[in-house]
């Protein structure tokens, strides 16, 4: 979906702008796309970088930096790279510049989040050749999201400036490090960050359906962590697109200066520390407990303005494949709860974003009894904290945004490779079982036979209560009168940013 209001009637003359405005949650924690965490980390990768493949509409892909590619089997891929691509130094995108990236992206010992989602706890090899204009890439193990976790940010290109400083690429001030239509050109942290449309730039995806309008030659992206103050400034001209997810979204009701396009592939769940000396580790029925204490319905209300909805697994229900037995989820019963929490200590960690959620659950497990203390940390730092392994917090109020589209996805924020060794699994507790399920669905071929066996992983999580399922949070982007944004399905693509002439 491409979100677009025309200028008639706006006040503003066609083609009086070269330049977008629009908001971040919060300062990026990196520049470096393998190990961007955080949802506005994803969001400068993907300006910066580009990929292999992107999304289109329909969970289809559509070319990046490749212009074909062929799967041999769910191991064994093959990628013809376009001709004349280069770097923001000028210096040629070859495959053997973009299997060195990938080869990086790829390595256990680089720690990119995305990794698991792309590979699986598998390797990967990646041959270049030249002349032919290919890259060949070839998994130990089958994993057939293999070609969707290549549309990551994490696996955007990295030029051979870009590697060769990695501090200076984590830092943003590789110059020639970029792939992708954008540069950074300037950066303040918690003031705005600038990026200039690279020129000569146009390796842009041919989507489907094209996109409308011109890129911007400038983006202005602002850290506001605040949605009524993302609201006020959108509704006051200083904002041009910004993302909105509580009551604020309801300012916006009725009025022809904008555009509004809601999505609801994030999810919130609370995820346990299971590593030693946490107050949960070898207790499922200490987390049973917590799962009696919570009202998902009371959660969901806080968070999104009444607009969410409770969901059944750590994915939402529009997800393929996801859980729908209601029976496999700890019933709420704060009786019961009282007599296992009373006296407990835990420690909450949320994001600022869901802090009003954090604060629900602190107050619904004092209410059993249980001494509680609450920190939500601004997205980079809570990202940072919750990957980080160790033992410093007890409950993880995990906002997840599944920018694949697939149960796959969020699953791996709860089993298989922990965080402090590659992964995406948050809670320190591989769950071998669970994580085999997972594995089995990555290597069959049919429908049904990859159905019943993520819904024996979620069975495995739900039954272990290693998460504890909460609601969906509706984001809204809010696209003011003459530029415009594409959504597919429910992901929102930063790179298609345009002014509509």
């Amino acid at each position: 979906m491409a979100l677009v209001v025309g200028l008639a009637g706006c006040g503003v003359a066609e083609g009086a702008t070269d330049t977008i405005n629009m908001s971040l949650n919060t300062d990026p924690a990196t520049f470096d796309p393998a190990l961007a965490k955080g949802g506005d980390d994803f969001t400068v990768a993907r300006l910066l970088f580009d990929t292999l493949v992107r999304k289109d509409s329909g969970n289809s892909l559509v070319g990046g930096i490749a212009s074909a590619w062929q799967a041999q089997d769910a191991a064994h891929y093959t990628f013809t790279i376009r001709s004349g691509l280069t770097c923001s130094d000028g210096k040629p995108i070859t495959p053997s510049v973009v299997a060195a990236s990938l080869t990086r992206f790829a390595a256990k010992e680089t720690g990119s989040s995305g990794r698991t989602l792309a590979l699986g706890s598998g390797t990967a090899t990646f041959t270049a050749d030249d002349k032919t204009g290919t890259v060949k890439a070839a998994l130990s193990v089958p994993w057939s999201d293999f070609l969707t976790g290549l549309t990551l940010p994490q696996a955007g290109i990295v030029c051979p400036a870009g590697l060769s400083d990695l501090k200076g690429l984590a830092a943003g001030k590789a110059a020639g490090a970029f792939s992708g239509p954008y540069a950074l050109t300037s950066s303040q942290a918690a003031v705005s960050y600038q990026l200039t449309l690279r020129d000569g730039y146009a390796a842009w995806p041919a989507f489907a359906k094209p996109l409308e309008g011109v890129p911007a030659k400038q983006l202005n992206l602002t850290p506001i962590t605040d949605y009524a103050t993302i609201a006020t400034q959108l509704l006051a001209g200083s904002l041009d697109v910004g993302v909105v997810s509580d009551e604020n979204v309801a300012r916006f009701d009725g009025n022809a200066r904008f555009s509004t396009s809601s999505a609801s592939n994030t999810t919130t769940y609370l995820l346990f520390n299971e590593r030693p000396g946490t107050a949960f580790a070898d207790k499922p029925e200490l987390r049973a407990a917590v799962a009696q204490a919570v009202d998902p319905q009371a959660f969901s209300d806080i968070i999104s303005g009444k607009r969410g909805s409770t969901i059944l697994s750590v994915g939402s229900a529009k997800l393929p494949c996801v859980n729908t037995d209601r029976s496999l989820l700890v019933p709420q019963d704060s009786a019961a709860a009282a007599k296992k929490l009373a006296g407990v200590r835990v420690r909450i960690v949320g994001t600022t974003l869901l802090q009003g959620g954090n604060d629900y659950i602190g107050e619904a497990l004092r209410n059993a009894g249980a001494n509680v203390s609450v920190s939500s940390l601004d997205n980079a730092n809570w990202a940072t904290v919750t990957t980080a392994g160790g033992s410093d917090w007890d409950i993880n109020v995990q906002g997840d945004n599944n920018q694949l589209g697939t149960l796959t996805s969020s699953l791996l924020r709860v089993m298989g490779p922990v965080t402090e060794k590659g992964g995406r699994n948050k809670t320190g507790s591989v769950n071998d079982k669970g994580y085999g399920f997972v594995t089995e669905a990555m290597s069959v071929t049919d429908d049904d036979g990859r159905c019943a066996a993520l819904q024996s992983a979620q069975k495995s999580f739900l039954q272990r209560v290693d998460a504890i399922p909460l609601s969906t949070l509706p984001t809204t982007t809010v696209v003011a009168g003459g530029f415009a944004i594409r959504t597919f399905d429910d992901y929102l693509d930063p790179a298609t940013l345009r002014i509509i002439k």
